[in-house]
């Protein structure tokens, strides 16, 4: 009896006390605190709520404060692979261009007999060669300068390739800034190089391209009457035409207006009959392969004197000097 009024007694005084905590764990009774704040067991023993102390973090600078991907540059603002240019704008391999679009070799010409575009092989060879007795021994004609005035050349070609049989290959010259230059070559040799502009022999004048040559020298024919002087620029309305005198694919030959059966060259307007070769003199604009322009006069088949006496009544003195040519020719700009 006296044990269990001593419980009662010690339960009296615990619930007269009031304590309702020792610590904030005694505080979970009441439930979850408000947003922002927290229980807390005061120096009563009572649990009471208090506001929660803010986040140190943000001061010291959040990710968003710190600067976001965004505020830093994303991907989009800094360039997209897009926006930089994608393959595709910066040029595809088609774009700037194929093997096919720059030439392929059928494009260049084949050898045998179709179309020839310059730096191909060059068609209708073995024909060339019979139909123009072409040689394999180098001419011994002479190519040299003669007095011109400034700005302007003369130069003699001699033509005449051992005689009427022609028994040396054509006399072969290039275009230089110092005035034509021989090159020793024979005539089948000449059909894969590209080392010369221009060739002579008898009355014939061949430039290097389409059925000529392998390379890019072709011609354009002024109006009948130009003057040599009065030719100081490149019409733009020129028609430039590689050496054709034989038919492309068929490889049949074109012969010249004169009834001799000679080819029909991009320059064989220079003459006509008058019982013997008469000057028309036509100015020839002459393209070279690295696209300079020459304009280009026959000024004599003969020696001087018995040219003019040709052009003139069509006869001629007892030597004539045939097959010797003078070129009067200038660079245009």
């Amino acid at each position: 009896m006296g044990t269990l009024a001593a419980l009662a007694l010690t339960l009296v005084a615990a619930g007269c006390s009031g304590d309702e905590c020792v610590d904030a764990f005694d505080c979970r009774d009441k439930g979850p605190a408000p947003e922002g704040q927290a229980y807390a067991c005061n120096a009563d023993a009572k649990c009471e709520l208090r506001a929660l102390p803010p986040v140190t973090g943000t001061d010291a600078g959040t990710t968003t404060d710190a600067g976001t991907t965004t505020d830093a540059g994303t991907t989009t603002d800094a360039g997209t692979t897009t926006d930089a240019g994608t393959t595709t704008d910066a040029g595809t391999g088609t774009d700037a261009g194929t093997e096919t679009d720059a030439g392929t070799t059928t494009d260049a010409g084949t050898p045998d007999g179709g179309p020839q575009v310059c730096g191909g092989p060059v068609a209708c060879k073995e024909q060339s060669i019979d139909e123009l007795a072409l040689r394999t021994n180098i001419a011994t004609g002479l190519v040299q300068a003669e007095g011109a005035p400034q700005g302007q050349f003369l130069t003699f070609l001699d033509a005449r390739a051992g005689g009427t049989s022609s028994t040396e290959s054509y006399t072969y010259a290039r275009f230089t800034p110092t005035g034509l230059v021989k090159v020793d070559i024979d005539d089948q040799s000449a059909l894969a190089s590209t080392a010369w502009d221009i060739a002579v022999r008898r009355y014939n004048i061949r430039v290097n391209s389409g059925v000529s040559g392998p390379s890019c020298v072709t011609v354009a024919q002024t109006p009948a009457g130009t003057g040599f002087d009065a030719v100081t620029s490149v019409d733009p309305a020129s028609n430039f035409l590689a050496e054709a005198y034989f038919t492309a694919n068929t490889c049949e030959f074109v012969p010249d207006e004169s009834g001799i059966n000679a080819p029909g060259t991009a320059m064989a307007t220079f003459w006509r009959y008058n019982n013997c070769l008469a000057m028309t003199n036509k100015v020839f604009l002459v393209q070279l392969a690295d696209g300079r322009h020459v304009k280009l006069q026959v000024a004599s088949y003969y020696e001087p004197a018995a040219q003019e006496q040709c052009n003139a009544s069509g006869t001629l003195p007892a030597t004539s000097g045939a097959a010797q040519f003078r070129f009067k020719w200038a660079y245009l700009p």
